[in-house]
């Protein structure tokens, strides 16, 4: 993949990212959290590292002190949100619902320890509202995007190198 693709690639996911972080941010912090912009990550099998890092990219400004109001301590999940992007990248071929439900419990479990610092929210009820949260924006909703996605036949012929090995098969 072309490094100018990957640039434009993850520069225009994280700001959409960001757009939808901001427009719906009363949702996407805090123990609800149910943070639109992380459907987003039901593009990342598809489109892979311009995903990955536009995700990554998104997560740390949308974290940032001036617009996160839980302070600069949500910065660290940028760290899980890379880690976990890829590992959903990883899985594609195995199972993308797979890889999109342990991006959930990963970044649950972390937004939960920060929340658990910041405003000591206790975890055993951080733990199961967060998670259910990014579960319900990430494996539900990101996954439902990806399906559209590929039926729909979009974006592959910008990211062909995602799809030259197999076609990718909708999973059941």
């Amino acid at each position: 993949m072309k490094k100018s693709l990957v640039i434009a690639g993850a520069a225009v996911y994280a700001a959409m990212y960001v757009a939808l972080a901001i427009a719906f941010q009363p949702f996407g912090y805090g123990q609800i959290n149910l943070r639109v912009a992380n459907i987003l990550i039901g593009l990342v099998p598809i489109i892979g590292w311009p995903g990955i890092l536009g995700q990554t990219i998104g997560v740390l400004v949308a974290n940032s002190p001036g617009l996160d109001p839980l302070g600069p301590l949500d910065l660290v999940n940028v760290i899980p949100s890379f880690i976990f992007s890829w590992v959903v990248w990883k899985l594609r071929k195995k199972s993308v619902f797979l890889g999109l439900t342990l991006y959930s419990v990963g970044l649950g479990l972390s937004v939960s320890l920060v929340l658990n610092k910041v405003v000591n929210l206790p975890l055993s009820i951080g733990i199961p509202y967060v998670t259910s949260g990014i579960f319900l924006a990430t494996a539900v909703l990101g996954y439902s995007l990806y399906r559209s996605v590929l039926k729909l036949g979009l974006l592959q012929r910008l990211f062909p190198e995602e799809h030259e090995e197999r076609k990718v098969k909708l999973e059941s």
